[in-house]
């Protein structure tokens, strides 16, 4: 009997041993996962022979530029990235753009479309993306470039008033004027 109970004994023993090594083996196996941040967004890399172009190069460029991000900075265009990485460098010929008024697909991602979208549209973007440091600077630089009747339309159709108030030719010299005159005040 007390061999029995020996036996017995060893058993339970062996027993809990076991199961607590599985139970250990099956946390080495199978950790709970560690809460971490999610990774940013990245940007796509932008190929070597389109980042050393110039900023001429670039402008010259714009009517290729497929997508400008809105909302997710991964969805974007190698041309549009590298005229912001230009940052100040990039801002005389853009400013020459604005003028352009050669037609192109709109280039904006996940807005409505604007269906007489031109290159000088994608130049004044570009500009502004490159001038301001958040998307209130941009929008009161956007408005403050219109003139007083556009600037008011401004309040209840947004980005339209824009584009409005560039339809007229004359429009978009004063435009590159406005610019013209800002940088020379606001940049040295």
């Amino acid at each position: 009997m007390r061999k029995e109970a020996s036996l017995v004994a060893f058993c339970i023993v062996l027993s809990l041993a076991c199961s607590r090594s599985t139970e250990v083996a099956n946390k080495i196996a199978d950790p709970e996962p560690d809460l971490q941040p999610t990774p940013a967004s990245i940007k796509p890399p932008i190929h070597i022979h389109i980042s050393g172009m110039s900023s001429s190069e670039l402008c010259d460029r714009l009517i290729s530029i497929d997508t400008m991000p809105t909302h997710d900075p991964t969805i974007t265009d190698p041309i549009y990235e590298s005229l912001i990485a230009k940052g100040d460098d990039a801002i005389p010929c853009l400013v020459e753009k604005i003028s352009d008024t050669r037609p192109m697909p709109d280039p904006r991602y996940s807005v409505p479309h604007w269906q007489h979208y031109k290159v000088g549209d994608t130049a004044v973007l570009t500009l502004l993306d490159i001038v301001s440091r958040d998307d209130s600077e941009w929008e009161n630089l956007m408005i403050e470039s219109l003139s007083p009747k556009y600037a008011e339309e401004w309040r209840t159709n947004g980005i339209y008033a824009y584009f409005n108030y560039v339809s007229e030719v004359k429009n978009r010299k004063e435009l590159q004027r406005w610019w013209t005159k800002w940088l020379k005040e606001n940049r040295r």
